[in-house]
């Protein structure tokens, strides 16, 4: 067992203490004493840091690769290949990114991380393909929509096929930008797809998203039930374990986001009748959006649900100091404004201040 260099000093001295006082004998604080580690540097943590920070900032040089128009140009003219190679190019490139991460993950097993960063070069390359693809004559006309809808369904099965959390991830993202894109076509021209407009058709897609990490829950459940009938100490494999965290962590994304936004923009479409209309008009979608937040929350505590809670307060505060900007930014000297708003995070700090010392000492009291 793991614990960090407190929790080591307790245990210690409470076994030094029980020794001491001979309610235990020397051979069994030696093997207390060596059934716990001390913990390190959280090199984990590190880890799945350093890979993300690594693919973000990969997208990123892509990014302002495509937006140089000089760079573009000058790569146009070293490539003078037709799309359709370069895309079947890409799909190959893909493929053995993928397959390279197969057998890279076969043979280390223990490096989770960067195995999952592997597979990033064949999502990247699978969205290359599918980019090259629009440039072909046969497929110049399609809307966008279908590529995402292709990229959806493609990430989706390998990400499902390989077990595959990154790969699901960036189905979920293709999935949203489908189902935006594909809306936002039918909404042409009122930009009104069923009446909603994007900040809504977003939540629609949060909500889609959390009933298919409910529905993984469920399956988990089930199996969870039936092996205890059947026979309570083997407990079935359930396929879909690992993608409900990040589906329904995806899923509260979308829906959050998607509710602040709707808190200050409400179901407008244009920025010229948003802009005529009193903020205060607003005010229910920013009380149904506070409300979703206090439900996570009160979901999180009642459930010791870290992702719901983490949710449910962040988005209350950031719900919160929107609505102060929103309301106060003209009436108030900006003065005030900035001492209250000072005011406001040093109370949240000494709040969370006492809130950590108090974990603390139960976790204490708990060794």
């Amino acid at each position: 067992m793991k614990i960090n260099k407190r929790q080591a000093k307790t245990l210690n001295e409470a076994i030094t203490q029980w020794e001491k006082n001979e309610q235990i004998n020397a051979d069994t604080a030696k093997s207390l004493r060596n059934s716990y580690e001390v913990a390190g540097f959280d090199w984990k943590l590190l880890a799945v840091y350093s890979f993300w920070i690594a693919i973000t900032c990969f997208i990123i040089s892509i990014g302002i690769l495509l937006a140089d128009d000089y760079l573009m140009a000058l790569l146009a003219t070293l490539i003078d290949t037709p799309a359709s190679v370069l895309s079947v190019i890409s799909a190959i490139l893909a493929a053995a990114s993928f397959s390279f991460g197969i057998k890279r993950r076969r043979r280390y097993p223990e490096k989770y991380f960067s195995n999952e960063a592997m597979y990033f070069f064949g999502v990247l390359w699978t969205a290359v393909s599918v980019g090259f693809l629009r440039e072909t004559a046969w497929f110049s006309e399609v809307h966008d929509a279908i590529y995402l809808l292709i990229l959806t369904l493609v990430y989706g099965g390998i990400g499902f096929r390989l077990s595959s959390m990154l790969v699901w991830i960036f189905a979920l993202l293709s999935f949203a930008g489908w189902g935006l894109e594909q809306s936002s076509y039918f909404a042409e021209p009122s930009g009104y797809f069923l009446g909603l407009n994007m900040a809504w058709r977003l939540v629609v897609i949060g909500l889609l998203v959390l009933a298919t990490a409910w529905w993984f829950g469920r399956k988990q459940s089930a199996a969870t039930e039936a092996a205890g009938v059947q026979v309570k100490t083997i407990s079935p494999v359930n396929k879909f374990a690992y993608l409900q965290d990040p589906t329904r962590f995806i899923g509260l994304f979308y829906l959050m986001f998607a509710l602040w936004l709707v808190s200050f923009i409400g179901n407008h479409t244009s920025a010229s009748t948003w802009s005529k209309v009193s903020q205060v008009t607003f005010f229910p979608w920013a009380v149904l959006s506070g409300l979703v937040c206090i439900g996570l929350l009160y979901h999180g505590i009642k459930h010791a649900d870290k992702l719901t809670r983490s949710f449910g307060i962040t988005f209350l505060l950031i719900n919160l100091y929107t609505r102060y900007f929103e309301y106060f930014w003209d009436a108030m000297h900006k003065t005030v404004f900035f001492a209250i708003l000072a005011l406001s995070f040093w109370l949240i700090g000494t709040k969370a201040e006492k809130l950590w010392q108090l974990s603390h000492i139960k976790e204490n009291e708990d060794t």
